[in-house]
């Protein structure tokens, strides 16, 4: 198959004209080594090329194993499944190492989600195949439309635009070659249409690579492309609840199957992520042999991937592939609400580092405590709000359930009535007859008029029985139009009452919080009153005070100044009876002496 490829292909068969005479030149084994390596890949699927072009070659992005990194290029949608945050990252990979030119793809690129419903993500790229280079860039979109709760559908696209052709610099001979120069570079358009399906746990999803492949320098669709493939892939998402090292760890497997016209490729890959900002990943493709990969971050925002291909089969030769990513994740401000962020840490967290000694006082125990306890409390309330959620969720499903319970047995109810009244009235009808024909047995033989008179009044009897059965079953109809009729109403009306009760309970918390204020403001005005009538009746009792004080000094002032007049009226009255008593005693003395 690879030999009748090779023939029908211009590229190929120019490259074996040159390895030969590079053969028939004696050239180096390293350049013997390098042409060799062309044409391997050239002859691999690796490089697979439209029959009718030369130098055409298919996007064909070697970025199957990781499920953390630019999973946009796995499908279109990845840009927004299981996605809060937006990375830059730069990838490279070396396939098949054992040659010293080796297969090379470098892929820098912004994606991520960008808003609720909305991902997208922009990546250029360089692939070096031997002596053929590939340049150029993807654009990536995806849109999410909500259909439940829990339920996802998301449509993405990818866009690419490069440029392929041969590399001369890369071309190693002993002369130049003019016919390299005859090999033309092409300007390719490419559309890659992505969906997927996503519920709380399972996403499954179809992808086309390479739907559409345009030529722009011929203006022409490539036809035939080997590499326009359809893509079929399940993933599942879950968590471990176990305490320990695993506490809230993440699983994710995916599951991938690619559909060629000539080939069918199967791959897995499962990945398990820690809190403590470590991933491991193992997966199997195929074409493509084993991978395993691991990834830690080393700061909050900066990560680095590393992930090991061993080919097996048919490519074993040609050895191993390595491929590292590191990123950069920017720090998220909106909160989205499908796909939850996982909480986790990094090697170098602010945690973790060491400070030099500060003059001032270091976190006291109490304030540690305080601060796992906040931790706690928010961790358990996180938690609380998970259930509450899961609750609302299972109560809405039960009241769904019992509502569409209670409908079903309504329906059956009203049918079983009416199956008994259809056979209450068989019954009637077939005993009626029944009596009929007794009674015709019974009864002599009439004459025509009576008969006559007889079928007439049978008519009249059966028009009678249609009519009361019409209005019977125009009544039972009534009756069920009535019943649903009242139980809408009695529905809307506790509907209504249930929003009116709310209303009423919103109106009279209102009015609490209302009356509550109020109070509150009376009492505080009550409270200021009293303050200013104590202190008026503080001031008016000093001025009391002071009044009766004074008017006390007043009084004893007087009462002293009273008393000082009397002891001194006293004094003045003894003194003159003194000098009275004296001038007595002076008279009586010298009038004895005469």
């Amino acid at each position: 198959m690879k030999q009748s490829l090779l023939n029908n292909n211009p590229i190929k068969q120019r490259l074996l004209e040159v390895w030969c005479l590079v053969v028939d030149k004696s050239v180096g084994r390293r350049q013997l080594k390098m042409m060799l390596l062309a044409l391997v890949c050239f002859c691999t699927i690796q490089i697979s090329q439209a029959q009718e072009e030369d130098g055409v070659v298919s996007l064909s992005l070697p970025v199957r194993n990781s499920l953390t990194f630019n999973r946009y290029t796995i499908n279109p949608a990845f840009s927004f499944v299981r996605e809060q945050n937006k990375y830059i990252s730069l990838y490279n990979k070396r396939e098949w190492v054992q040659f010293e030119d080796a297969p090379q793809t470098y892929l820098a690129s912004y994606s991520g989600r960008f808003a609720e419903n909305i991902g997208a993500g922009l990546g250029l790229f360089q692939q070096n195949y031997g002596v053929l280079t590939t340049f150029g860039g993807v654009l990536n979109f995806a849109y999410n439309a909500r259909l439940e709760r829990d339920s996802n559908l998301t449509f993405g696209l990818n866009l690419g635009v490069y440029k392929s052709g041969v590399n001369a610099a890369n071309v190693v001979t002993n002369f130049p070659d003019p016919s390299l120069d005859k090999i033309p570079s092409n300007l390719l358009l490419t559309v890659n249409p992505g969906i997927n399906y996503g519920t709380t746990f399972l996403d499954f999803g179809v992808s086309i690579n390479n739907v559409v492949l345009y030529n722009v320098q011929s203006s022409e669709l490539i036809q035939d492309d080997p590499r326009q493939t359809i893509q079929a892939h399940v993933m599942y998402t879950g968590y471990f609840g176990r305490g320990g090292f695993f506490d809230e760890a993440k699983f994710s497997g995916l599951l991938r199957s690619e559909f060629g016209k000539e080939t069918t490729t199967i791959s897995g890959i499962a990945m398990l992520t820690v809190p403590k900002g470590i991933w491991a990943q193992v997966g199997y493709n195929t074409l493509y042999g084993a991978s395993a990969g691991l990834g830690l971050n080393i700061t909050s925002q900066i990560a680095i991937e590393y992930n090991f291909e061993k080919a097996l089969g048919d490519l074993t030769d040609f050895g191993p592939s390595h491929e590292i990513t590191l990123a950069y994740k920017f720090k998220k401000r909106t909160n989205y609400d499908y796909s939850d962020e996982d909480e986790v840490s990094a090697i170098f967290s602010s945690d973790n580092k060491r400070v030099l000694a500060s003059s001032k006082p270091a976190i006291t125990d109490e304030a540690k405590e305080q601060m796992a306890a906040e931790a706690t409390a928010k961790r358990e309330e996180i938690k609380e709000r998970a259930q509450d959620r899961a609750d609302m969720r299972a109560q809405l499903a039960a009241d769904a359930k019992a509502l569409q319970d209670k409908q079903a047995a309504e329906a059956a109810e009203a049918k079983a009535k009416q199956e008994a009244e259809l056979a209450a009235q068989k019954a009637l009808e077939a005993q009626a007859k029944l009596d009929a024909e007794n009674k015709a047995k019974i009864e002599p033989v009439v004459t025509p008029e009576q008969q006559v008179k007889a079928r007439l009044a049978t008519v009249e009897k059966a028009k009678a029985d249609a009519k009361s059965r019409a209005e019977a079953q125009a009544k039972f109809v009534a009756e069920a139009q009535a019943d649903i009729a009242a139980k809408a109403k009695a529905k809307a009306a506790q509907e209504k009452s249930k929003t009116e009760t709310q209303a009423q309970l919103d109106a009279d918390l209102k009015a609490k919080v209302e009356a509550a204020a109020k109070i509150k403001a009376e009492a505080e005005a009550k409270v200021k009153l009293a303050a200013q009538e104590k202190a008026k009746a503080d001031a008016q009792a000093k001025l009391a005070a002071e009044a009766k004080a004074k008017t006390e000094a007043e009084a004893a002032a007087k009462l002293l100044a009273e008393t000082k007049a009397k002891e001194a009226a006293a004094a003045k009255v003894a003194l003159a009876a003194q000098e009275k008593a004296k001038a007595e005693a002076i008279a009586k003395a010298d009038a004895q002496a005469k």
